[in-house]
């Protein structure tokens, strides 16, 4: 099991500081009222189930550069930028500079599954998420060298359906390709939005950082920032920053979000 650091998201595989096995709380699901769970604090164990840890204290002695790190286990040249397994769970610090919404949300994988319908076959990990003003489920596969998206709902408040979207041929996340990870890397994807009609939309992107430096509430991590601008679709110009065997750490434009926390099993 892999663990984060911060006050409230990740395990990690390039988290560098420190780390204190005292502060660990296990959340056990329950609902939010959003159409997705959320954890509710209790005590800490040895056994299944998810934990966060907060805080800080003693170091590691492995490094990366002369920074201690977190987890000898999670070395910065290896491992996926978004790791999908069943159970995994994030929480980020989130708000909406257009609306001005604040507060927590989070992402749960709660299964793998075959999907049906238009995606009759695909086995797809379903991701429930909170949002600031909702939730989703969406249906992620991992290629092997990149993780996508097939399908999405959007719900309200009390778990209504609001929209169902499905992506052909699919909607990219994360291109973790060599050739797509290479600082100065750019690319354009094209996808088709099917919901009630069906839209063409592009998605370029661009490789601008590689192994940079990020500190947010869950630690210091070393990500892959990119940069997408979509056209076509709803619209969005957002940058998003990942660390191997972690995930998510940062995003700024259409939504911000810093990691609290996270737990990988």
């Amino acid at each position: 099991m892999k663990t984060s650091l911060g006050t409230d998201l990740f395990v990690v595989c390039l988290t560098l500081g420190t780390c204190s096995a005292s502060a660990c709380v296990s959340p056990s699901a329950s609902s939010d009222g959003n159409g997705g769970s959320r954890g509710s604090a209790g005590s800490s164990g040895s056994g299944g189930g998810v934990v966060i840890v907060t805080g800080a204290g003693g170091s590691n002695s492995s490094t990366d550069g002369g920074t201690p790190l977190t987890d000898a286990h999670q070395p910065a040249t290896s491992g996926r930028y978004i790791p999908l397994v069943v159970g995994a769970v994030w929480t980020w610090k989130s708000s909406d500079p257009l609306t001005g919404l604040s507060g927590t949300t989070g992402s749960t994988i709660e299964a793998l599954e075959t999907m049906t319908g238009v995606k009759a076959g695909v086995q797809a990990y379903r991701v429930r998420s909170t949002t600031l003003t909702g939730s989703t489920v969406n249906w992620q596969q991992d290629t092997g060298t990149a993780v996508v998206r097939h399908r999405e709902q959007f719900l309200d408040t009390k778990g209504a359906i609001l929209t169902d979207h499905y992506y052909l041929p699919s909607k990219l996340r994360l291109d973790e390709s060599p050739a797509h990870t290479t600082l100065g890397a750019t690319w354009t994807e094209i996808y088709t939005d099917q919901v009630t009609t069906s839209a063409s939309v592009s998605v370029a992107w661009t490789v601008e950082a590689v192994d940079e430096m990020v500190t947010v509430p869950a630690g210091t991590f070393k990500c892959l920032r990119v940069h997408a601008v979509e056209t076509g679709g709803g619209g969005y110009d957002s940058h998003f920053w990942y660390a191997r065997n972690v995930g998510k750490v940062k995003e700024t434009g259409t939504e911000v979000r810093d990691l609290t926390g996270y737990n990988i099993p």
